[in-house]
């Protein structure tokens, strides 16, 4: 029986130290969250657009009325092999667009 209890222990121990790492994984989501907004923040200020036509830009760009010309696209692979960020293989609205269009990049 006491090789029982000893198993019983080292279980509540471990639930222990998951329950706290879970926390802490929270704990550095949420910081990493606040840091990626005001990177974004930051770099909005940067183009000094109103908030009215940021939100009409966003929403074209959303729409894929707008493209990115290729040099840009270039340069966010290039960004995008450094960061591999994690995928949920799904399409944003203006990557199904363009992927729909065949991916020209004429200017609408």
């Amino acid at each position: 029986m006491a090789t029982i209890d000893k198993i019983n222990k080292d279980i509540a121990a471990a639930k222990a130290k998951i329950a706290e790492l879970q926390k802490k994984i929270r704990t550095l989501e949420a910081q990493k969250i606040e840091e990626e907004n005001l990177q974004i923040v930051k770099l909005v200020k940067t183009v000094n657009l109103d908030q009215k036509t940021l939100t009409v830009f966003l929403k074209a760009y959303a729409k894929g009325d707008i493209v990115l010309p290729d040099t840009y696209k270039a340069e966010l692979e290039k960004n995008d092999k450094k960061e591999k960020p994690e995928t949920t293989g799904e399409q944003k609205p203006h990557e199904q667009k363009h992927a729909q269009e065949g991916g020209n990049n004429e200017k609408k």
